[in-house]
């Protein structure tokens, strides 16, 4: 399966997820993660498969300041809804949700590992 997002998607994770947040400081942001899992180069996805894909979105809405407190929550429970829209249920545990946001505060991380953490995750499927 092929899903794709959009931004109005983006934004309604946002108002549930980031409850009481103003509204964005940045509309770019979602605008760019949108984009980026839809990312095409030489006719080849660039994040290929729901992990993947799920990852670059966390990976643009977690590293990138877009909304005043709640960018960290807001990009976890986009990857999560992204993956359960994908047909594929994660039940992640404190210890898995804490384990993001360390990853997304890294300097050094990345969609590949965001990716690798998200397989991690246990399942309802």
């Amino acid at each position: 399966m092929d899903l794709h997002i959009d931004v109005p998607w983006i934004l309604q994770v946002a108002e549930v997820a980031g409850a009481d947040d103003p509204a964005p400081d940045d509309y770019g942001v979602p605008v760019a993660a949108v984009a980026r899992h839809r990312a095409d180069l030489f006719e080849q996805p660039v994040y290929d498969g729901p992990y993947a894909k799920a990852a670059a979105l966390v990976h643009t809405l977690g590293r990138c300041r877009w909304l005043e407190r709640s960018n960290l929550a807001v990009a976890a429970a986009t990857g999560v809804m992204y993956l359960e829209a994908a047909g594929i249920g994660v039940k992640p545990a404190r210890e898995d949700a804490v384990a993001l946001k360390d990853l997304l505060l890294d300097p050094t991380c990345t969609a590949a590992k965001i990716a690798t953490l998200l397989r991690s995750w246990p399942t309802t499927t």
